[in-house]
């Protein structure tokens, strides 16, 4: 009996290891003509849980957190990453809605830079880390920033999509290709994030 629980045990592991692995895509994105190019990203999404087209989405406002900081005070980062999270929202089909209590879905998002958030507490707190290592770390004007974003089915509060992304932050970047790598950034993030008829 003992040997059928642990063989049954040994199986759980594999299977939720493969199921694992097979919702997990991490990848690095070269982006031309920027000055830190590297982005790492990862995602996850619920096998069991089928978001169809046309489904309606709205903010989750008590789990939008954005970590300002001085050395971004000019750029308006906050506006840009909601507006391309929409926009990706959008563009795949779906209703943004005003209000969270008629939606079917909801969205949340978390922005950091490393000081106000560093991995092990982006490890902790969310359980989905891309681990962008190339960071350059002798540089007073470059630090590690990380965007996480969650979507949640309103009924069950059930997590059916979650991505993260990890880039380099250079505080004197130009606001056009600040805005072009946001828009960069969040699109591939939704890349992975899939519809159903």
């Amino acid at each position: 009996m003992r040997c059928k629980l642990k063989m049954l045990s040994i199986i759980t592991v594999i299977v939720v290891l493969s199921v694992a692995s097979v919702s997990c895509v991490t990848e690095t994105i070269e982006t031309p003509g920027m000055k830190f190019p590297e982005t790492a990203v990862i995602s996850v999404q619920d096998p069991n849980i089928f978001v169809t087209r046309g489904s309606t989405f709205a903010w989750l406002p008590e789990a939008v957190r954005f970590y300002k900081d001085e050395r971004l005070k000019n750029a308006p980062i906050k506006g840009l990453i909601e507006k391309e999270i929409v926009k990706n929202i959008l563009a795949k089909e779906m209703i943004f809605v005003g209000s969270v209590d008629t939606a079917k879905y909801a969205v949340a998002y978390t922005a950091a830079l490393e000081s106000s958030l560093d991995d092990t507490a982006i490890i902790r707190r969310y359980g989905l880390l891309p681990g962008n290592t190339r960071v350059p770390t002798n540089d007073d004007n470059v630090e590690k920033g990380s965007l996480i974003i969650y979507i949640f089915e309103n009924a069950t509060n059930d997590i059916v999509w979650r991505g993260a992304a990890q880039v380099s932050v250079a505080f004197d970047t130009p606001m056009e290709e600040r805005k072009q790598r946001v828009e960069h950034v969040l699109a591939e993030m939704f890349q992975s994030f899939s519809v159903t008829e």
